[in-house]
C-alpha cells in the first residue's frame, strides 16, 4: 500500500511539473511589451498631422510612458 501511494504521489508530481514547464517558456517578458507599445506610440505620433509642437509633446509622452512601464516591469 505504501508503494502504491508513493508511486501515485510521484506520478502526480512528475505530471504537474511537466505540465508547468511549457507555461514557463511561454511567459512574455514585460519589458518586451513596453518596447512594443513605445514603438506603436511613436509611429502614431509621427504619422499624425498635429504640427511640430504637438508631435513633440506626443513623442515626449511616449518616452515618459516607456520609462514608467519599464520601471513597473522591474
Amino acid at each position: 500500500m505504501k508503494k502504491a501511494v508513493a508511486m501515485t504521489l510521484t506520478t502526480i508530481l512528475i505530471l504537474s511539473t511537466l505540465s508547468l514547464i511549457p507555461l514557463a517558456g511561454q511567459d512574455v517578458n514585460p519589458a518586451d511589451s513596453c518596447w512594443d507599445n513605445w514603438e506603436r506610440c511613436r509611429a502614431r505620433a509621427l504619422a499624425s498631422d498635429l504640427g511640430t509642437i504637438r508631435t513633440t509633446l506626443a513623442l515626449t509622452t511616449c518616452d515618459i510612458a516607456l520609462a514608467k512601464c519599464l520601471l513597473n516591469a522591474i
